[in-house]
């Protein structure tokens, strides 16, 4: 279960969430992110042999945990390679940095309530992306955030604190707003396609195991989840 700490840290971002957050007060509520130049840092570090990512709901909290990592790495090095990045508008800059500090939030936020849980960092391995290249990079986003939204919605019945899941089900309709917006600059009116929303109005939910198996060829670090709720 969930103790008072956490619960008091869900219950300020249930009620941010519930009210609408502005990028800068969000950023103070999750405790002062250092910016991206200490995401690159971390990012070169070089990785472990291996991380043990957890089990019940604090290795659930690992994995999305590390997602959020691959994130926000990703907007970080997109919003930085901007200005070779072909065909860039400036909303598509300013969505960037957008994307990338609701990521760093996102991350914060599950660092605090995973407490001495929480796994080491991990290293991101995006050499599959060019970040030059417009439709290469959006594509490579919209295949995440879609990734990412399922991710947040398969987590969301494996978990055995109910506590999480209010907060974690808001998360996650930010996250499906990601993917709509993403989306829809790179193909216009496709933001709710069939690709991930069915005729019913259902988006998708994965489970740890089908994420991993395409989420692991963006992270240099070997991964143990095994012990993540199936």
């Amino acid at each position: 279960m969930a103790n008072n700490t956490e619960k008091d840290i869900l219950n300020t971002l249930d009620s941010q969430l519930s009210k609408g957050y502005s990028r800068r007060n969000f950023l103070q509520l999750a405790g002062g992110v250092a910016g991206a130049g200490l995401l690159l840092a971390s990012c070169r570090r070089t990785p472990p042999d291996s991380y043990f990512v957890g089990v019940g709901d604090a290795g659930l909290l690992n994995y999305l945990y590390m997602f959020e990592t691959v994130m926000a790495a990703f907007y970080t090095r997109s919003y930085e390679q901007g200005p070779a990045y072909y065909s860039m508008t400036l909303s598509e800059l300013e969505l960037l940095a957008d994307l990338r500090d609701h990521q760093l939030i996102h991350k914060e936020f599950l660092k605090q309530i995973l407490g001495r849980d929480v796994m080491g960092e991990i290293l991101p391995d995006l050499s599959a992306i060019t970040f030059a290249d417009r439709t290469n990079t959006l594509t490579h986003a919209i295949a995440l955030e879609d990734m990412l939204t399922g991710a947040y919605a398969g987590a969301l019945t494996r978990f055995t604190d109910t506590t999480y899941v209010a907060p974690i089900s808001k998360i996650m309709t930010v996250q499906a707003r990601h993917a709509a917006y993403v989306r829809d600059i790179l193909t216009a009116n496709s933001f709710a396609d069939s690709v991930v929303v069915d005729s019913n109005g259902f988006g998708q939910a994965l489970s740890p195991q089908e994420v991993m198996a395409t989420l692991k060829t963006y992270i240099a670090t070997h991964l143990d989840y095994s012990k993540v709720p199936a």
